[in-house]
């Protein structure tokens, strides 16, 4: 069995020739912008051949790119999103941002894909869905996708979120939606495998699947600003969840976000909600005088918790006694 430092070795192996491919990638891109100054959309010109691909055209600078992949322009239609992909949250605004410049520039950067493995001719894309979307909301009818060998499902997800690590990484929400999908398609057994899987540590993944604990409310929530959300933000609001009301942990997340609060900040609220209203309640009491003979000789005093009280004095043997016996009658006390 593979020690988990040689897993963590290995990954960061893995990591440092993700980089690179990302760099091959942008250095086949600009080979192909310097040849096409209209952007990729354009209509090439004849130094620039195209492949008869059934749902794109392959360009010739597919030869910049590492051995088995290629660029492929295809429409939008016949690109599907990625089952397992790092990223579920996306922000409108990025997405507008970004087609307000492709409309301008042009797509510069190709997304990441495989020949779709049930759909011939389709993609399934393994990121780039922000391009995806962007170019959609640009009015553009086809996607630039760097086409990879599928190496199974697994591999899917890993490079997915690697690529978003090299870029924008996901947040923890995104991946814990991401890695509760893992274990739930059997992809891998146990939150481990997953750590040793990506070079994280068991406690990171141990706290960001523990985010989905959280109220559908508060989720939601947090959907709006995920950015806010860090591991131990998160992980902060999952121990205030244990302790207080779904109202106090939302209005929790929303003093998060319209204060900017740092971790440390919630780490400190948190413990005050744990701790702050373990006082006792004060109770409501009522207390009645005792008197015989027009004079005081004891009182009767009750409390909303129910406990009550008696105190009397009878100097007099006999009803001292009436009175005791009376009680151990009432309370079943036997001699």
């Amino acid at each position: 069995m593979i020690s988990k430092v040689d897993r963590k070795a290995a990954m960061r192996a893995s990591l440092s020739a993700e980089k690179r491919d990302v760099n091959a990638r942008f250095a086949a891109a600009d080979a192909v912008l310097s040849e096409r100054p209209g952007g990729l959309g354009g209509v090439a010109p004849p130094s620039v051949a195209f492949d008869d691909a059934p749902a794109g055209r392959t360009f010739s600078a597919e030869s910049l790119l590492p051995a088995q992949q290629r660029i492929v322009a295809a429409p939008i239609d016949r690109v599907h999103e990625n089952p397992l992909n790092a990223r579920h949250i996306y922000d409108p605004d990025i997405v507008k941002e970004l087609a307000a410049s492709i409309a301008t520039r042009g797509q510069l950067v190709p997304a990441s894909a495989i020949a779709h493995p049930s759909i011939p001719g389709d993609y399934l894309l393994i990121d780039g869905h922000y391009r995806k979307k962007a170019l959609a909301a640009a009015g553009q009818h086809s996607i630039n996708l760097v086409i990879r060998p599928h190496e199974g499902d697994l591999e899917l997800y890993r490079v997915s979120w690697v690529l978003n690590e090299e870029r924008s990484a996901q947040s923890p929400l995104d991946n814990a939606f991401a890695w509760r999908k893992l274990l739930d398609k059997g992809l891998v057994q146990t939150e481990l495998q997953i750590a040793e899987l990506l070079g994280v540590s068991l406690s990171t993944v141990n706290k960001t699947i523990a985010l989905l604990n959280l109220p559908t409310a508060v989720l939601d929530r947090m959907r709006d600003r995920p950015e806010k959300f860090g591991v131990f933000v998160g992980y902060e609001i999952t121990l205030a969840a244990k302790k207080v009301s779904e109202t106090e942990v939302l209005a929790l997340v929303n003093r998060i976000i319209e204060e900017d609060l740092s971790s440390r900040e919630v780490g400190a609220i948190r413990a005050k909600l744990d701790t702050g209203d373990k006082r006792k309640p004060k109770e409501t009491s009522r207390q009645y005088k005792i008197q015989h003979t027009g004079q005081q000789i004891g009182f009767l005093k009750e409390w909303d918790s129910g406990k009550v009280s008696l105190e009397v004095v009878l100097a007099d043997p006999k009803e001292r006694a009436a009175l005791v016996a009376e009680l151990r009658t009432r309370f079943g006390l036997a001699d």
